[in-house]
Parts: C-alpha cells; structure tokens; sequence
C-alpha cells in the first residue's frame, strides 16, 4: 500500500492486532485465486502502441507497462478500467494512446493487475456478510498518503465490519504514540523531526542530539555503529532503546551482523539473508545465452566458473581470463579432455536455432554437468528447470527467446525478516515504519541514491501528462513529485521514533569504489542547523570525517594498537621509485634458459608506465568484465584480417569490382574469428560503418600498392631479432617488395594520419623503429624473408591509416604523389626513453609515473598513453611532479 499507516484490525478472539494484508483480506473473503496472464505474448500484439519495444527489450517494456496500469488501477474509486474517462484529453496526445491502450489491457487481460489488487476488487464487490471472519478497523480515517483504492477500501471495510471497540482504539493509540511524539522540543534532533519536509522551523546551533560522521564505506559504518551501540550500552541504555535504520540493501544485513556479532550486542529485526544463491537458474540462464548464437563474452566467462562446469575451478577460472581477454577460443581450452572436453565443444558449436536445436542441446549439457558430490542438489535442481524448458520447448513451434529466459532467471531470494524480540539493538529498514520506539536512532547510509530514493520517470507519462489528467478528468495518478513527498514524510516518522538523539552516518565510497555524493536528506537537515550571523548551516559543513575528529571525541571507545618498533617502509617511496632487487628482463624465461622475447606493445607500455608492465610480467594485471563492445582494438584486428585475405602474397592486386564483391564476406568471416557478437542485429550500424571504412581503405590501398610498383610478398609476417640487447619479437601486418628489391614494412591502424604523423615528425614511434631493429639483426627469419633479405636490401616502414586512407612512410623514397614521407628520425625520443626504462628494470628498478604524465604523453609525444589505465594501481602510486623528474622531459623534438 501508499499509505504510511497500515490498516489494522483486531482479533475477535485474542484481542490481538494484525495488519490488513491482500492475504489475510483474501482468506476472510475467500478470494478466488489470482489469475495469471502472461503479459509478454499480450503486449506483443501489434494493437498496442508499445509493441515496437517488447521485440527489443521485451522485460524492460513489460514491466513499464505493469507498473504504468497499476498506478492508474490504484487512482480509481473500484478497480475498472471503464472509471477513466478520456473524454476530455486530446485524442491525438501521447496520454490519451497510452491511457486508451492501458484500459485495453485491462478489459482484455484482467489478470495483467496485480495480485494484491485482483484480490481488493473482489473484496469491493463482497456484501458484509461474506466475510468469513469479523475484521474491525482499530482507525476510523485513511491514511493522508492513502491512494484513492485506499481509501475506498478502508470505508468499505469500516462499512462490513464497523470500528473496534474504544478500549482497542486507546489501547493501539498508546502503542502508536511512543513513536510519533519525537524529541524534546527546541532541541536540534526536534527541529529535524519538525522541520524535514518543509515545516517553517527556526535554524539554532547544532547540540548533542544531532550528529554527522562521514565513514569511508558500508563496512565501516556498521563498526561504527556496533562501537557506538557498545558506547550507550556502557552508558546506561538497554540495547532495546538503540535502534539502526539502514537501506534495504542485503550488503548492509551482513556487514551488521559481522560487527555486531563481533561486539556481542544482539539485534532485533535484522532480515535474515539467504543461505545460498540459485546456481542451477544461473547456470540454465547462462547456457540458454550462450545457445543464441553469438555468445556474448561475459556470458561464456560466468559460465565457465559456474560450480555446475565438468571441470575445476582453477580451470573455469583461466578460462574466463582469456574470454574477457577478447580470445573466445582460449588457449586453456585445447588441454580439455572427456566430460568437460565435450561440454566445451557443445557450447561453442552451431545449434541449430529452433526449439528441438536448442532443447537437444540443453539435453546434452545437463549429462555432462559436474558429478562432484557437493553439487548434486545444485544439479537435480539444473534438471527440475530443464523440466519446465522441455515443456515450453516442446509446444513451441518457434523459438520464444523471452519466455525461455523468464523460465531460466535465477530466482533472486530476498532477506526473509527475523523475529523481533525485546532485548535487542532494533533494526528498522527504510521500506517500513519503525515497529517500536528508540531513545537513540543511528542512521545508515546517508549516500548516493538514497534517503529518500530518486523516483525513477515513467516512460508512459510525463508528470505534466498526469497533472493534465488530474486537471481534466479528476483521476490523481501520482506523480513523481507525489511519490517523492511521500518519501520524504516516511524518512521523518522514521525519524520520529528517536527521543533523545540521531546520528547520521555517511559513507564515502560506494560498494563497487566509486565516490558517493552525500544523500538529499542531509541538506534538507542541514536547514535546520545555524546561527544568528550565518543562517543554515551547508551539510557537507556539518560531516565530520572521523578520521579527523581528535580520538578523545569519538563518540565510543576506542584503543590504539601499538605500532612495531622496526622501520616500516612508507607506502610510496619519496623518490618515486620502486626496489625490487633483481633484473625484472629475466622474470619470464625461454626452456633454454634466455629471457623471454618483448614484443613492441610491451615495451610501449614500459616506456609509458614501468608499473604497469611490472605488473603485467608478475601476471597481475586485471581483467575487466565489461559488456561486449567495439573499440578501437577490436577494430582494428578486423579491418587487419579483411586486408590480409584481400591482399595475399604472391598474387595480383584486385581489381576495384573484385574488393567491392569480396570485402562484405570477408568482413563477415573476420567478424566471426575476433568478435562474433557484432553479427547480433543491435550491431548493424556498427557493421555499416566498419564496412564503409573497410572498402574505401581497400580500394585506396590497392591504389597506393600499385602505385609504389610494389607486390604483397607476406602478411602477417612473424619478426624476430635482437636490439637494445634484447630479443624482440612482434608480426607485421604486410610486407612489401618494391620494383628495386627494396622492402616496406606495413602495419595497419584503424586511425587517422595527423596525430600518428606528429607523433613520427616528434620522434616518438617505437613500433616502426622496433620493427626496423628486428630486420636488421633477424633470427628464426621463415623462408619467405630470409629470401627478402638476402640481397640487403633497403628496408621502409610505414604504417597504413585505415580512418582517412593515409599512408606515413619512413626509410623510401618512392615517387611524389603516392604516400607521405615523414623525413627524420621518427623513433629517437622514443628510444631514448625505452633505454633508461631497460637500464632501470635490470637493476630492479620500478619508476612510479607521475601525475602529469598522461598530459605530457598526449601532447609532447602525441600518443595515447593506454598504459596509464592498463591497472588503477598506476594512478593510485602516481606522486607529483617535484617527486620524480623521470617524464618525457628532455626528450622533445
């Protein structure tokens, strides 16, 4: 219900109170059972305005939908759609289709109302006398909140059942009391109370009854709150006169029952979380993704280290890795036998997309599941859904991708409540009103999104829509501004149950890290704080950063450890520099027993960030679980693969009808290998644009071969070789042979020319330089250059710029007109650098980045520095500017 006070009868028998619930309402009038619909296959009718939505997000829409007709079912007077009058409103607006379409509905699909609500209308077209049961009410007024069902419900019930008896009525008056009657009046805590949702209250200076800590996260709230529980215990109070309003939020139950357990104080009313999640729904959810062909990556990553896999957690582990790695066919997989072999093999095969396709394979993946023994509920549990997906595959004539994921959906088991009890600290969560009063209330959460919750738009209607509907017909849909008001008053009668004080707690940092804004609740608190000279006090003016507070000022005990007398080594040394002790080159060996070769990527990041290819060699870098997408990489390894098989070796160039025929297959071919969900029809722009781009590079390039007179010997072309006394290793996209034996060495960018050509001219290329060592000092060279080299031939680099069609080329000096010649040493800076980084590392040595880095990086050197986001452990040891001189000064062009 809307209302803030519940409707509440008393037993005939036991004088005892119970709240009026759809369940209780529906066993006193036996209600029949709610019908179901299935609202999904109903909003797919093209009769309805929102079916152009159900087909790209079919759940999202319907439950748009549900909450829309439920907001204007609950703005009637008994329930029927034929109550909305849409006469008056404009036949042609927005909110005359939408309302007209919801009223359909209604008629239509009578079960698409919620249950609460089916069982209310046959209780509003009950007589008295087929209550089962007497159900007097112990209130004789609706709720001011109450929506209009509300209130036609309650006098309908006072209309069966009359009112209870006047002994109940003071009897339930006198428990209600305790909780609206709040603090003493002039003190600070009063003034919240009195003055939160706009009451005109005079500010005065904040005393002891009011209190602001900032805390860094949730964890450090509920020891705070613990501490400062223990601190009042000590002081007199019973652990019953403490109460905690927290969020509904199950991170907030656990936190509190560790720190409270810890204390030994008892709570009363903490929700109970559940004991396990469903792994059976996950796992069934996650094969069903993976079967609608393209896998999308996270999908095969949960997959592989759900604990139904046929394989070790180790296993599931590495495998996910190299998914999230962009690698779908990963490494780790060829070692697979048996079991778990066929079950990979399953999942990365073409099903068949119809219901016997993917029911067969759902078959076949529930056999191959994991036999350990301490997963066999988990499994039946896998078999019993399976049940339920062969009954709904098996009617299907096409396949229902919506309903067989609502049959999948993992159950989501919310925090079932505790029994509350008297001698405990109360816990109060924010969807409910307190259930008994305190002398002490502590506040949790006072961040981000919360206290009260933003009230999310309707995607049916604006609120000026509703205010309209409101002026026109008298139907009072509520508004956002309605919902929020409501909030608002809810948070003050939650604060209302606090006699004698209210601390407000903080935190700073969200769950997942991120910086929280303090909670709108806390300004509107802050109005209340102030003086004569000042007026209002600013709320982040009131928080105290606990940190901060002098320790004989927290409000609870507190004992210091004491710190070891050896000399502790600071957090980040104060040259910038780390120590390790050995040569870092020499952490990855060969069988043979030489350092492993660096390939140019690699060795950009050093020269970027020394720690972030520290923590790459260490095999400490993260791996980022994000949302398929298509960046730059991505791109750039499909456009690589098109012109690789556009332009083999050792054959003539196509002609410009020929790349026009071929490079949508070939476009299509690459996007299977490196990233098969842009095949998905969500990706067609996408596409377009990448073979727009494609093409017209084609056609380009083919002219810039010829014109250089030159033939595609090889591509992808493996380069190995020793410079800066290290081996290197790296693969050219192209190589080239020009008409004098000469050779150009190509590398394919998706990017454009001038900020690559400004980075060339700065001198500050080490890709093409590198490529440059290799071929000077070769080693493991193929047949196909050590054929090419073997009359020492000159040797170019250039790369092809794939955005713009431009070609940067170094080393030639081919004919006027057919490419830009970048003239200079495109690599010295870049060099230069990369050996100071060599030297260090050999000694162990680490050099933190500092915080102007990435700005020199850009500007100075004109490239991107990846590697300053490659792990946030570079930004978190970053020390300023006048800490370490080693940056990209000195290097300039």
């Amino acid at each position: 219900m809307n209302g803030l006070e519940p409707l509440v009868t008393v037993h005939a028998g036991m004088g005892a109170f119970r709240t009026i619930t759809s369940d209780l309402l529906a066993e006193a009038y036996l209600a029949p059972r709610p019908q179901a619909v299935d609202l999904n296959a109903v909003l797919a009718d093209e009769a309805f305005p929102w079916s152009a939505s159900m087909s790209v997000a079919p759940l999202e829409t319907a439950a748009a939908v549900s909450a829309a007709l439920r907001s204007l079912a609950v703005a009637t007077q008994g329930l029927s759609p034929d109550e909305v009058d849409l006469g008056p409103l404009e036949r042609e607006s927005r909110l005359y289709k939408h309302l007209a379409a919801l009223c359909d509905l209604w008629r239509n699909a009578p079960g698409a109302l919620p249950e609460d609500l089916q069982v209310y209308a046959h209780v509003l077209a009950c007589a008295s006398g087929d209550a089962l049961e007497p159900l007097p009410l112990v209130s004789a007024d609706a709720c001011g909140f109450a929506t209009p069902i509300e209130r036609r419900l309650h006098a309908h019930l006072l209309d069966h059942h009359g009112s209870a008896d006047a002994a109940f009525q003071n009897e339930w008056a006198a428990l209600r009391a305790p909780l609206m009657t709040g603090a003493a009046e002039g003190t600070s805590l009063w003034r919240v109370q009195q003055g939160l949702t706009g009451a005109s209250i005079q500010s005065a200076p904040l005393d002891d009854s009011l209190a602001f800590f900032a805390l860094r996260d949730e964890a450090e709230e509920a020891d705070f709150a613990a501490a400062r529980a223990q601190r009042l215990v000590d002081q007199g109070a019973s652990p019953h006169e403490i109460g905690l309003l927290v969020p509904d939020e199950v991170g907030y139950f656990a936190q509190l029952r560790r720190a409270f357990d810890a204390a030994g104080l008892p709570l009363s009313g903490l929700p109970i979380q559940p004991e396990r999640r469903d792994i059976a729904g996950e796992t069934l959810l996650q094969l069903l993704l993976c079967f609608q062909s393209p896998a999308p990556a996270m999908a095969l990553a949960s997959l592989y280290i759900s604990p139904l896999m046929p394989w070790s957690s180790e296993t599931g582990l590495q495998l996910s890795r190299e998914v999230m790695q962009g690698r779908f066919e990963p490494f780790s997989a060829k070692s697979l036998t048996g079991r778990a072999q066929r079950f990979y093999k399953l999942v990365r095969s073409n099903i068949a997309q119809t219901p016997d396709g993917i029911l067969q394979a759902l078959e076949q993946a529930a056999q191959l599941l994991s036999e350990a023994a301490d997963q066999r509920e988990a499994v039946a549990a896998f078999r019993v859904k399976m049940g339920m997906m062969r009954a709904a595959l098996s009617q299907s004539r096409s396949l229902d991708w919506s309903a067989l994921y609502r049959v999948a959906t993992p159950a989501m088991p919310k925090p079932s409540p505790s029994e509350a009890f008297v001698e405990g600290v109360s816990v109060f969560t924010e969807g409910s009103m307190p259930w008994r009063p305190a002398r002490h209330l502590i506040a949790m959460g006072m961040s981000g999104n919360r206290w009260p919750r933003a009230v999310s738009a309707s995607p049916l209607f604006l609120d000026g829509e509703l205010r309209l509907l409101r002026e026109k017909t008298g139907l009072h849909v509520e508004t956002r501004g309605d919902a929020l008001a409501r909030r608002l008053e809810k948070l003050r009668r939650q604060f209302l149950c606090a006699s004698e004080s209210l601390t407000l707690l903080r935190p700073v940092f969200a769950p997942n890290g991120s910086r929280q804004a303090p909670a709108a609740a806390l300004s509107l608190v802050a109005r209340t704080v102030g003086n004569d000279e000042k007026g209002s006090e600013d709320a982040e003016a009131l928080i105290h950063d606990l940190r901060a507070v002098p320790r004989e000022r927290w409000p609870f005990a507190h004992r210091v450890v004491e710190t070891a007398t050896d000399a502790q080594p600071s957090a980040v040394p104060k040259d910038g520099i780390l120590r390790l002790d050995r040569d870092l080159l020499r952490r990855r060996l060969a069988d043979d027993g030489r350092m492993r070769p660096q390939s140019p990527s690699r060795l950009e990041t050093l020269m970027v960030s020394p720690l972030a290819w520290s923590l790459s060699e260490f095999g400490a870098e993260p791996v980022t679980w994000a949302p398929d997408g298509l960046n730059v990489m991505v791109a750039g390894t499909i456009a690589h693969d098109v012109l690789e098989f556009l332009f083999p070796k050792d054959a003539p160039l196509p002609d410009h009808n020929q790349i026009d025929a071929e490079v949508p297959e070939l476009l299509s071919s690459a996007i299977r290998k490196y990233a098969p969900y842009l095949q998905r029809s969500i990706w067609a722009v996408e596409r377009d644009g990448l073979l727009r781009d494609i093409r017209t590079a084609a056609h380009a390039w083919r002219n810039t071969v010829e014109g250089l007179g030159a033939r595609v010997i090889d591509n992808e072309i493996g380069l190995q070789g020793e410079a800066l006394g290290i081996l290197l290793r790296g693969r050219a996209d192209c190589l080239l042979q020009l008409e004098d034996g000469s050779l150009l060495v190509v590398d394919h960018k998706k990017s454009g020319t001038p900020k690559r050509r400004a980075r060339l001219e700065a001198g500050w290329d080490l890709q093409l330089g590198l490529y440059r060592e290799m071929l000077k000092r070769p080693e493991k060279t193929g047949e196909v250059l050590e054929a090419a080299l073997a009359g020492t031939p000159e040797i170019g680099v250039a790369y092809h710029l794939i955005n713009d069609q431009g070609v940067l080329l170094e080393g030639l000096k081919p004919a006027d007109g057919i490419v830009t010649v970048v003239e200079g040493e495109i690599s010295a800076q870049a060099m230069d650098l990369l050996t100071k980084r060599l030297s260090d590392v050999r000694e162990g040595l680490i050099r933190l980045n500092t915080e102007e880095d990435r700005q020199k990086f850009e500007k100075e050197a004109s490239l991107v520095p990846y590697a300053l986001d490659a792990s946030p452990l570079v930004s978190r040891f970053m020390t300023p500017k006048a800490e370490n001189a080693d940056t990209t000064e000195g290097h300039n062009d």
